[in-house]
């Protein structure tokens, strides 16, 4: 493993621009990775304290002060992700380890795995198709910022909602990937699920609201995560589906939804009529692309990841090692 620590100018605005804090964020960063102190140790040197030592590293890691670089020439995965990956023939899969963390802590783990692999793949001129929720936030709160790439765009690839207790995150999850980017976002300001298939194609019609799915359907990387199904989703608690939908989509077999579209086990569409309503990437389309990122992680989520795997809208999967050994029971299962 490679640790670079460099300093910084403060002329990117997401960077730390007072000179007393980066020297602050640099001298931590020399005593822990480059003299092995300890956060507590760093802690009593400097008089902090140890959690907000913690925050230090963390802040000069998402600054760009320090570079972490894992020297792989065998590109070594767990038996897990092996096993994970060659079942369902995808180009790469991801488990980060959640021993004793909550829910919160996990979301940051795949945020931050999701960053660092997606760091990897992105080239000048990619377009970037992200999905809403506190997955996708935590992706786009560790994006990895780069001044090198140029003509990045990012776009929404699924309507959004609008009637939760909680926010979902939708125009930011764009904006923090651009800006770490230097890119270019784009918001999709419609429900996930129209009322009729007759609203969506007088919707379309608007040139504006047309020329946002035009970018989304050139995207050719897609970052999405999974939607639990039943009274918990919350496409339901959002009111775009109701509790008859709900028990008509058990009836066939649902098992939750990519960007807003229900599919059972095998990862078919269970209804045509409500797939025809909702405003999305078709998930045939899905499929065709370059790099189609599934990040997710729960037991409530795992018959959508098999899913999904088993419908072929996933090439790279990142999730946590709970969920992984879940998916593993469906391996031999029809």
């Amino acid at each position: 493993m490679g640790v670079i620590i460099k300093c910084v100018d403060g002329g990117d605005n997401r960077l730390v621009k007072n000179v007393d804090r980066i020297n602050l964020l640099v001298n931590v960063s020399r005593l822990y990775y480059e003299h092995d102190y300890s956060q507590q140790q760093i802690a009593e040197k400097l008089g902090l304290s140890r959690p907000y030592v913690s925050k230090l590293i963390k802040e000069a890691r998402n600054a760009g002060i320090v570079n972490i670089t894992i020297n792989d020439p065998c590109e070594t995965e767990t038996r897990l992700e092996a096993e994970t990956r060659k079942r369902y023939g995808l180009k790469k899969v991801i488990i980060v380890p959640v021993e004793n963390v909550n829910i919160n802590n996990v979301l940051e783990r795949l945020g931050v795995a999701t960053a660092t692999f997606l760091d990897s793949i992105v080239k000048d001129g990619d377009t970037i198709g992200v999905t809403w929720g506190a997955t996708l936030y935590a992706c786009s709160r560790n994006v990895i910022p780069r001044d090198d790439l140029k003509d990045i765009i990012v776009v929404q690839i699924c309507g959004g909602v609008s009637r939760l207790d909680k926010n979902i995150h939708a125009s930011e999850i764009p904006r923090n990937f651009s800006e770490a980017y230097r890119g270019t976002s784009y918001i999709l300001p419609l429900p996930a699920i129209l009322d009729s298939i007759e609203v969506k194609d007088a919707v379309l019609c608007d040139k504006n609201i047309r020329s946002v799915l035009d970018i989304a359907s050139k995207a050719n990387i897609n970052i999405f995560t999974m939607g639990v199904f039943g009274y918990e989703s919350a496409l339901f608690r959002a009111d775009y589906i109701g509790r008859d939908e709900v028990d008509r989509l058990r009836s066939k077999g649902a098992v939750g939804d990519i960007c807003g579209r229900f599919i059972d086990i095998q990862g078919n569409i269970c209804d045509e009529d409500l797939n025809k309503r909702t405003v999305a990437v078709e998930l045939e389309a899905l499929k065709k692309k370059e790099w189609r990122i599934a990040v997710a992680a729960g037991f409530n989520k795992v018959k959508c990841i098999v899913g999904a795997l088993r419908g072929g809208y996933v090439n790279v999967l990142i999730t946590d090692e709970e969920t992984a050994m879940e998916i593993t029971k469906f391996f031999n299962q029809p």
